[in-house]
């Protein structure tokens, strides 16, 4: 029976026995009608809808998933969700929907939703103007526990959004920051129970406000890759997370070469003070890899008051110095200490060569040596080291790098799968 055809549309049952109608990429311009009523799961991505009229879906009451992603859907009527009281996922990304226009009852029936994705839409923010969320649209969802939507410049979220109290994650899809800033007050309707946080691929450069995430005491990830903040802003506004345990923080690539100038510099030395907060984290996952780190005070990079927590650290494609003893025993005595991690990168370090050859000032057409050649030869020939990597690691990269000559005696664990 399950096999069988209707208007062009497939049905399976899914692994938990749900009837799920295939209708995605059939090139329907309005919702079928007359599928077979019980359907549990309906996937109409990627045809040529445009608009939800009222009462489209009353036919399917029992729906639990609703797929309308990548449609062109520009309009949505009052009572286009009309009759699906049961349904827990929408998801309706990659379309044409201005979220400022949508009814204000148009998520009242949806009482049992918990993820709504609706992100990657119209882009609707205007220059010099703040966007106002339409929070008495979202206030409907009081079980919402998955938000998707897209960042706008200037966002204003208002008072409906406190209904939102069940609210765990938090994800802005697509982001058109550019002349405004998240303030102390942006997220201070948001409920204290989010979980997860992503601001990603935010491509020009914006202003963050130090309190920010103080609305969120139990914040266990936080993911900022691509969106260009700079590293500066980022590590100041992890104070509300000191001496407690983060599962992710993902700094890829938040400083870019886009952004240099006195405050905001290209090239960023790292600051027992910039560390502050940073270090008193209990972090299993950290990524600061491509951030434009290109030195270290002595005891900051490395120093973590809870090394024991971490499982991932990831630090690879800066420009850190990678031929002095201080900056290897720092980054050997973290080694030791995180017993606990499993995967470790440090790779794409620029070349720094131990020898180089130099014009003579005086006689152009002539090669000089270093000074200190024949202090770094002495030095080379009784720098030794010692190193126990963690037991439970599984992978490690050093890779792509210029490394001093040394005698290095590296201690392995029994079952590590991949060393570079």
């Amino acid at each position: 029976m399950y096999g069988a055809t209707t208007l062009s549309c497939n049905y399976s049952l899914n692994l938990k026995n749900q009837l799920v109608a295939h209708c995605d990429n059939r090139g329907f311009m309005t919702v079928p009608r007359n599928l077979i009523k019980n359907i549990k799961v309906l996937d109409l991505s990627h045809n040529l809808i445009t608009v939800i009229k009222n009462n489209t879906f009353i036919n399917y009451t029992k729906m639990d998933i609703l797929i309308l992603n990548s449609n062109n859907i520009s309009e949505v009527h009052e009572y286009g969700f009309e009759g699906l009281r049961y349904l827990r996922i929408l998801r309706m990304e990659n379309n044409a929907i201005n979220i400022s226009k949508l009814p204000t009852r148009l998520f009242r029936p949806l009482e049992n939703l918990i993820v709504l994705e609706i992100g990657r839409n119209e882009e609707q923010w205007m220059v010099h103007e703040s966007f106002v969320y339409p929070d008495k649209v979202f206030s409907n969802l009081k079980s919402l526990q998955n938000l998707s939507i897209d960042l706008f410049d200037r966002p204003e979220f208002g008072n409906g959004f406190k209904s939102l109290q069940t609210l765990a994650v938090l994800n802005f899809r697509k982001c058109y920051m550019r002349f405004g800033k998240l303030s102390n007050e942006t997220f201070r309707n948001f409920s204290p129970k989010l979980r997860e946080l992503y601001i990603t691929r935010c491509h020009h450069f914006f202003h963050i406000d130090k309190g920010i995430l103080r609305y969120f005491p139990e914040l266990n990830i936080l993911d900022l890759s691509h969106s260009y903040i700079h590293l500066y802003q980022a590590l100041n506004i992890l104070y509300p997370y000191q001496n407690k345990k983060m599962s992710v923080i993902n700094f890829h690539h938040i400083s870019d070469k886009s952004i240099n100038n006195d405050k905001f510099p290209y090239s960023v030395i790292i600051t027992k003070e910039l560390m502050r907060y940073l270090s008193s984290i209990c972090i299993e996952a950290l990524d600061l890899s491509a951030t434009g780190i290109v030195d270290d005070e002595l005891y900051s990079l490395f120093s973590f008051q809870y090394p024991g927590c971490f499982k991932t650290f990831i630090i690879s494609a800066n420009r850190l110095p990678s031929t002095t003893l201080e900056h290897y025993m720092q980054n050997v005595l973290f080694l030791t200490r995180a017993t606990n991690l499993k995967t470790f990168d440090m790779s794409y370090l620029p070349a720094q060569y131990l020898k180089p050859l130099f014009l003579d000032v005086y006689h152009p057409g002539k090669f000089i040596g270093s000074h200190n050649q024949e202090k770094q030869h002495i030095f080379h020939q009784s720098f030794h080291i010692t190193i126990n990597l963690p037991p439970l690691l599984e992978f490690v990269r050093y890779t792509h790098m210029t490394v001093s000559v040394c005698v290095c005696v590296i201690h392995m664990p029994k079952y590590i799968a991949k060393i570079f």
